[in-house]
């Protein structure tokens, strides 16, 4: 066995934040540990076990959560319980599985402020929908499971399972269209919502309007529509990535003993967020105009091959004319308008690079958009070096102005703040491109940072 060791196993398994969570785990309890990615179709499981018992410990994800466990030399009673594993740790050359999808669910509801002992509506019936039926019953609270049509029979299994392992258990099923009375949690345990699909919902906002609080177990986006939902109606919500994290420090606790507050776990889930986006959204470049977004984000989209586009020239091309002849023949308001018109268009797309224009984030909705699934990283210049960069640029049309150099600067004082709060990161861009780029690159490369 290699000596703290660790894994995560998979089918597909390339987009997986196991790695940079654990990774942060093992930074707050300072243990020098290794985590990586392994990529195992279910056929090939039994193959890959004398490579598996080389490890201190591994994460399991679907496909294989059941798969793994012909494979184990014991399971752990919730695993027993679950029939499922997500968690292995290597006693001495025995593998034993434990699942912790139940404790980061619980978990993830106390620090929010939720709990399990009224009527939780369960959204699907599926293996996350399982997990999170049996910790209500065990809880003592009402479930519901609430299914498509074609879902029904596991909705009625899953309904008699409880009742079978669990006394005086009570759990019910019924269509999503059929959901009726008070609820006191409103649980998702489908993928409705996940990205690229992020305009989807699971149930009516009439339904959700009916619940005093919403779980969502997906992550990515971090704020589905059902949590936009359930915000916009001050109804408090919950987003998966708690639960991802809260799961991942259980596992440790299991491997070596480990212990994580609340703290800890909340600013992981930020940090997972931003890096989540950075891996695999989109880069949005702000700052104000000459901060030299255009010249850094095409130098970036060349080392990283993600696609680059500056919204300014996007918007030309579409108008069929330049930025100073949109504001002359239709103004600045038609202008705003295709910028943010463009902004909803790229916040739906992946793998990009945007240099925003010098205005675009100072609407949050363009904000909003963008950040739905980027990650915005400000370039910070002084007003003299902007001035310095464009005294001889005649092309701007808020800067068609003799006075250039208290333009500038009026304009930096009204945006810089803006562009500060809607960064997730902020460089020193008054070295030059190459440099600037460089850094951002380090950024997106090193998720501890």
């Amino acid at each position: 066995m290699t000596v703290n060791n660790f894994t995560v196993i998979g089918h597909p398994i390339k987009h997986s934040m196991s790695p940079y969570i654990h990774k942060q785990l093992f930074s707050i309890s300072q243990k020098k540990y290794s985590y990586g990615i392994l990529d195992i179709p279910p056929e090939e499981i039994s193959d890959k076990m004398s490579i598996l018992h080389s490890f201190s410990g591994f994460n399991i994800t679907i496909p294989l959560k059941q798969a793994i466990i012909p494979y184990l030399d014991e399971l752990e009673q919730k695993s027993t319980f679950y029939n499922s594993v997500n968690t292995v740790k290597n006693s001495n050359g025995r593998l034993i599985g434990y699942t912790t999808d139940g404790i980061g669910f619980c978990r993830a509801l106390d620090a929010g402020g939720a709990d399990l002992t009224g009527r939780t509506v369960i959204l699907g019936a599926g293996g996350v929908g399982r997990v999170m039926a049996f910790e209500c019953a065990l809880k003592g609270g009402r479930v519901t499971l609430a299914v498509r049509e074609h879902s029904l029979p596991s909705a009625k299994k899953l309904c008699a399972d409880i009742k079978s392992k669990i006394k005086n258990s009570k759990v019910d099923f019924c269509l999503l269209n059929e959901i009726k009375g008070k609820i006191d949690l409103l649980a998702n345990a489908t993928p409705v919502g996940m990205y690229p699909n992020s305009n989807s919902c699971p149930v009516s906002e009439e339904t959700i309007k009916k619940s005093s609080f919403v779980f969502d177990a997906v992550y990515n986006p971090n704020d589905t529509l059902l949590i936009k939902i359930a915000k916009k109606n001050s109804i408090p919500a919950i987003s998966g990535m708690s639960m991802l994290v809260w799961q991942a420090a259980a596992a440790q606790e299991i491997w070596f003993g480990s212990k994580f507050n609340a703290n800890d776990i909340n600013r992981i889930c930020e940090n997972a967020v931003i890096q989540m986006k950075k891996k695999f959204g989109n880069i949005v470049l702000c700052g104000c105009m000459g901060s030299g977004k255009t010249t850094v984000g095409k130098i970036i989209s060349q080392k990283t091959n993600k696609h680059f586009v500056d919204m300014d020239n996007y918007i030309e091309e579409k108008a069929g004319m330049t930025v100073s002849e949109i504001f002359s023949k239709y103004g600045e308001k038609y202008f705003r308008n295709m910028e943010y018109e463009t902004s909803k268009e790229f916040g739906g797309k992946n793998g990009f690079i945007i240099a925003t224009g010098g205005g675009t984030l100072m609407n949050p909705e363009n904000v909003n958009a963008l950040k739905e699934n980027g990650a915005v990283v400000m370039l910070d210049v002084s007003p003299s070096l902007i001035f310095a960069r464009l005294k001889d640029d005649n092309s701007r049309p808020l800067l068609a102005k003799p006075n250039k150099d208290e333009i500038i600067k009026n304009i930096y004082d009204e945006r810089i703040e803006t562009f500060k709060n809607a960064a997730d990161i902020i460089i020193d861009a008054e070295s030059n491109a190459e440099s600037v780029s460089k850094k951002i690159i380090q950024i997106l490369e090193n998720p501890l940072n």
